[in-house]
């Protein structure tokens, strides 16, 4: 049995899943790795990784409808000039943690089949887990962990930046409504970027 725990070792299946569970961005690029129609065909021969998918397929489900709850709180509460209805957004975002949870938690059985089946333990432990990103991103097409991390605080800059420019102008809000309603775009931009959809459009 491999020692999981070697000295030597750059990386570890542990580590790497560990990483899948608790890094918002590795955990996205994982989930654009694993969502790959040549790769769903390929691990959904084994029943428990069917059913990891379907179970991905049901949490997107409630991802969009959590968001859409709190895209409409937002703009009845931009139309009719109350920011502090905004706070209401506080439940679809506790949602949606909660479903980023279940949905790293199916993202990281997934991708310990596929590693296992793809990578020997051997080499995982030679490389980092950008190296090994890199290797993957390069054999199936898609952007490197170092090209979703760049993007995504690209992206999450852009709508700061929008979020302050815009919002005086859309809604006529006083200063402190004005924050109120920037810190709750930014955790809506946030819990966007990790929601299956767009993290699959990334590719």
């Amino acid at each position: 049995m491999p020692n999981e725990f070697d000295q030597n070792a750059v990386s570890s299946m542990t580590s790497v899943l560990s990483s899948i569970e608790h890094d918002r961005q590795t955990y996205q690029w994982f989930l654009m790795l694993m969502t790959l129609s040549d790769i769903q065909k390929d691990l959904c021969g084994n029943t428990a990784i069917k059913q990891e998918y379907q179970a991905l397929k049901k949490i997107q489900i409630a991802e969009i409808l959590a968001y859409l709850s709190l895209a409409l709180i937002m703009a009845v509460s931009c139309f009719l000039k109350q920011p502090l209805g905004m706070l209401t957004g506080a439940v679809p975002l506790i949602v949606l943690c909660r479903l980023f949870r279940k949905n790293r938690s199916c993202v990281a059985r997934i991708s310990r089949e596929f590693l296992v089946k793809h990578i020997l333990p051997q080499e995982l432990k030679k490389q980092t887990l950008y190296q090994t990103c890199e290797y993957l991103s390069k054999q199936y097409k898609i952007p490197s962990l170092v090209d979703v991390i760049a993007g995504q605080d690209f992206v999450g800059r852009k709508v700061i930046l929008g979020a302050v420019l815009f919002i005086p102008f859309i809604c006529p809000f006083k200063n402190y409504q004005i924050l109120i309603a920037t810190v709750i775009v930014y955790f809506a931009t946030i819990a966007a970027l990790n929601t299956s959809v767009v993290v699959r459009k990334l590719k």
